[in-house]
C-alpha cells in the first residue's frame, strides 16, 4: 500500500527522461556511467505506475520478441555447453540491452533530437580528447599517439565514429538552412578524419559499405547516389593515406598479411615447412581472423545445428587445434573469433545464427514515418553489421550500450 502511494506520487517517468539524455552523452565516454545508468533506468522503469501496461506492450514488440528468443536460446544452450562459468559471464553481458525496454516505452517525439544530439556531444568530446592524445597534447590511461581511442579499443572506436559521421551525413541531407548543412558536413570532416587517425580497419571498413547507403537513402537517381558516394570515399581515404601515418601503417599491414595468406597457399609444395608457413600465414591480425573463421568452419561442421553451447566456443577452438590442426597452433591464444556471424555458428549452431539476424530482419521491418530517423534505421544496421564481420560487437559494452540506445529509438519511432 505504502508502494503504491510512493508509486503515485513520484513521477518516474520525468527523472528517466532526464536520464536517457545523460546516457546517451555518457555512452561514448565512460564505462561506469553505462553501468550505473543502466541499472539506474531499469529500477526507475520497474517503479513506474504504468508498468504494467509498458510490458504488455513489449510483449507484442517483434523486436523485442525476438531478442527473448535469441536471449533464451542462448540461456539454454548451457545444457550442452562445458564451460558453464565461460558461458554465464557471456550471458551477463546482454544486461547493457537491458535499456531496449526502457527506451522502447517512454521515449517521447520531442526527446528524440535531444538523445541524438546528447550522443554526438558526447562524441564531440571523445574526438576532442583524441586529437589531443594524437597530437600529444595530453595523455590519458588510455590510448596513445598511434591508437588515440581515449575509453574504448580502438575496434569499437572506429565504430562509434563510422556511426556518428553517417548520422552527421544523412543529417546534411534533411537540413534546409545553408549554415547547418555547411555546419554539419564540416563536423562530417572533423569525425571522419578522427576516423582515419584510428587505426580500427574494423571502423574504416563499416564506412567504406555504409557510406553507400547513405547516398542511396538520400539521392534519388541511384546513378549519381553511386559515382557521387564512390568520388567521396575514394577522396577520403586517399588523402588519409597520405595525411594519417595510422592508416597508412594500417593499410600497408593489411596489404602485406594478405599478400602473405595469398602466396603461402600458392607455396606449400615448396621447401617450406607447413608449419613455418602456416605461422607465417597466421601470425597477422588478419591471418589470426583467418586462422580463427577456418578452425571455426571445422567446429560447426561437427555441432551445425545446436553449436557447442554458450561458454564452449574458444575452449573448443583450442582443444580443436591441439587435436587436430596443429598447423594453426599459432592462434590458440586468440581471445575471440573476431567475427559474430562466426562466433554464433559455433556457440549455438545454425538455430543461434539464425535467432541473432532475426533480430537484425525485425529491426529492418520498423515502420518508421519520419524519414530521417528511417534512414538511420538502415544506416546503423549496416554499420553494426558490417562491424560485426570483423569484431565481436554483439558482445562488447560499449557496442550492446549503443545498440540499445539505437534500437530502442527506432522501436519508439515505429509506435509514434
Amino acid at each position: 500500500m505504502a508502494l503504491s502511494k510512493i508509486q503515485n506520487s513520484v513521477d518516474y517517468q520525468k527523472y528517466s527522461n532526464y536520464l536517457v539524455i545523460v546516457y546517451a552523452f555518457l555512452l561514448p565516454i565512460s564505462r561506469a556511467g553505462i553501468s550505473i545508468l543502466t541499472a539506474t533506468l531499469f529500477l526507475l522503469w520497474l517503479l513506474d505506475k504504468n508498468l504494467k501496461n509498458r510490458i504488455q506492450a513489449l510483449i507484442k514488440n517483434r523486436v523485442v520478441f525476438s531478442i527473448a528468443l535469441f536471449f533464451g536460446f542462448s540461456t539454454v544452450s548451457l545444457l550442452w555447453s562445458k564451460n558453464i562459468y565461460s558461458g554465464w559471464i557471456f550471458l551477463i553481458t546482454y544486461w547493457y540491452l537491458l535499456p531496449i525496454f526502457i527506451f522502447a516505452t517512454q521515449i517521447k517525439l520531442e526527446q528524440l533530437t535531444k538523445i541524438i544530439s546528447a550522443f554526438l556531444l558526447g562524441m564531440l568530446i571523445s574526438e576532442i580528447l583524441s586529437y589531443g592524445i594524437f597530437f600529444e597534447l595530453w595523455q590519458l590511461r588510455h590510448g596513445d599517439a598511434m591508437d588515440p581511442s581515449p575509453f574504448m579499443n580502438h575496434l569499437q572506436y572506429a565504430m562509434f565514429l563510422t556511426f556518428a559521421s553517417l548520422l552527421l551525413l544523412n543529417r546534411f541531407f534533411f537540413e534546409k538552412e545553408l549554415k547547418w548543412k555547411i555546419f554539419y558536413f564540416l563536423y562530417f570532416l572533423t569525425v571522419t578524419s578522427n576516423l582515419f587517425l584510428n587505426g580500427g580497419r574494423t571502423g574504416h571498413l563499416a564506412f567504406a559499405v555504409s557510406i553507400f547507403v547513405v547516398g542511396f537513402l538520400n539521392i534519388k537517381n541511384k546513378f549519381i547516389a553511386f559515382f557521387s558516394m564512390l568520388a567521396l570515399v575514394s577522396t577520403i581515404f586517399y588523402t588519409a593515406y597520405h595525411v594519417s601515418p595510422v592508416f597508412k601503417v594500417r593499410f600497408d599491414q593489411s596489404t602485406h598479411e594478405t599478400t602473405t595468406i595469398l602466396t603461402s597457399d600458392q607455396s606449400t609444395h615448396e621447401t617450406t615447412t607447413l608449419s613455418n608457413n602456416s605461422t607465417n600465414k597466421y601470425n597477422g591480425s588478419l591471418g589470426q581472423r583467418l586462422g580463427a573463421w577456418i578452425v571455426g568452419v571445422e567446429l560447426f561442421i561437427e555441432n551445425p545445428i545446436l553449436g557447442t553451447g554458450i561458454g564452449s566456443e574458444m575452449d573448443a577452438l583450442r582443444e580443436k587445434i591441439k587435436t587436430d590442426m596443429p598447423e594453426m597452433m599459432s592462434i590458440i591464444n586468440i581471445a575471440h573469433y573476431h567475427n559474430n556471424y562466426m562466433t554464433y555458428l559455433v556457440q549455438l549452431g545454425l538455430v543461434g545464427l539464425f535467432l541473432y539476424l532475426n533480430i537484425i530482419y525485425q529491426i529492418a521491418k520498423l515502420t518508421i514515418q519520419n524519414k530521417e530517423l528511417s534512414n538511420l534505421k538502415y544506416i546503423f544496421l549496416t554499420v553494426f553489421s558490417v562491424a560485426s564481420l570483423v569484431e565481436n560487437m554483439f558482445s562488447a559494452q560499449f557496442p550492446l550500450a549503443l545498440f540499445a540506445l539505437m534500437v530502442g529509438i527506432f522501436i519508439s519511432a515505429n509506435n509514434l
